[in-house]
């Protein structure tokens, strides 16, 4: 019980803070000076904090032709989590062809695109500064295909000449396919009239007539096949294939941007990457039943045993460390340059139209 007074009553004994102990010395200046440290270094962490790039953690994608193998990897990373995994949310838009991904990107609707690399080539020589930023595909999968009508009329590229061939998209990599095909045999490129025919339409128009041949991507080409709609001229389907038609190797789908993106958010490019990364190890040590599996059901086209049966056939179509090879951009923009006479190495330096710094 505290001790009374000499007055008889009761009062709390006194509390001694630090500096109103018996003795302490109050240093006013020491505070102020406490004060003024914490507050510089306040602003410096707001400085530092603002200065730094804002990363964005949406990102609006394109894609043209989502349900292709050679852009499984973006739906995989998508089904599996792995970008909710990065911090991200991927809005992904399906358009009908890789040109139309990239001009829906360079009018600002979005961010990135899953799109072949050749794109970025294209775009250098216009002035247009894209990069890609990670590999999916080491070969391009495209299948130039015949109508099963004309099978008997068709047997090469000269034999299309004045003949409607079907493309996603015009300035697509289905459409420069064609180009290439008539140029390397020395024909005026322009020479096959091209027809667009989204993968969702390319089947009515192979089989009402419409065209006597088409570009195709699996799974569609080997349900074609199977179905008899129509048969393989020109297949990039496997490494000899491409080796055979572009002699060389022609890496293909990625992901690729603007660099004005990639130096303002560098890290949600390196997030979406990482995400990428992790599909293609997913392609690598599993199952295509179980890849089908993880893929939405409508990609099966109603028949997920030749989804797989195709899936299985592709498999050496991917990458498995996301890196462009440099023989490979090379022989991309060689293919490129003898296409199209504005594609020089004058404009266009290849060093800057990937960075494998994301992927190493």
């Amino acid at each position: 019980m505290p001790p009374k007074a000499a007055d008889g009553v009761v009062r709390p004994a006194k509390r001694f803070c630090r500096t109103d102990h018996p003795g302490a010395t109050r240093h006013p200046s020491s505070a102020r000076r406490g004060i003024f440290f914490s507050n510089i270094a306040l602003i410096l962490l707001l400085f530092f904090a603002c200065s730094r790039p804002h990363e964005q953690t949406t990102i609006q994608m394109a894609v043209g032709g989502q349900t292709q193998f050679i852009y499984l990897p973006l739906t995989l990373a998508s089904q599996l989590g792995y970008f909710k995994d990065e911090g991200l949310t991927v809005n992904i838009s399906d358009l009908r062809g890789g040109s139309e991904a990239l001009a829906a990107m360079m009018g600002g609707s979005v961010d990135m695109v899953t799109g072949f690399y050749e794109h970025t080539i294209r775009a250098r020589a216009q002035g247009k500064r894209l990069v890609m930023v990670e590999l999916f595909d080491r070969y391009p999968g495209l299948v130039l295909m015949v109508g099963s009508r004309h099978l008997n009329e068709i047997h090469k590229i000269k034999d299309l000449v004045g003949k409607p061939v079907a493309v996603t998209a015009a300035g697509s990599s289905t459409d420069q396919l064609v180009k290439y095909l008539l140029r390397k045999d020395e024909l005026d490129p322009q020479s096959i009239p091209v027809v667009t025919a989204g993968t969702t339409t390319m089947l009515a128009a192979l089989e009402q007539d419409q065209v006597w041949a088409g570009v195709i991507v699996d799974p569609l080409a080997t349900k074609f096949e199977h179905d008899g709609i129509a048969k393989p001229l020109y297949d990039t389907r496997t490494e000899k294939g491409t080796l055979d038609i572009f002699g060389g190797p022609w890496p293909a789908g990625g992901f690729y941007t603007t660099e004005d993106f990639i130096r303002q958010h560098p890290r949600t490019v390196q997030s979406l990457v990482n995400a990428g990364l992790r599909a293609l190890q997913y392609i690598k040590t599993h199952s295509p039943e179980e890849i089908a599996a993880a893929m939405p059901p409508s990609f099966w086209a109603g028949d997920r045993n030749q989804y797989v049966s195709s899936l299985r056939a592709n498999i050496g179509l991917y990458s498995s460390d996301g890196v462009m090879p440099e023989d490979g951009a090379a022989n991309v923009f060689k293919t490129l340059s003898l296409v199209d006479q504005g594609i020089t190495e004058g404009k266009v330096n290849l060093k800057e139209t990937y960075d494998n710094s994301f992927v190493q």
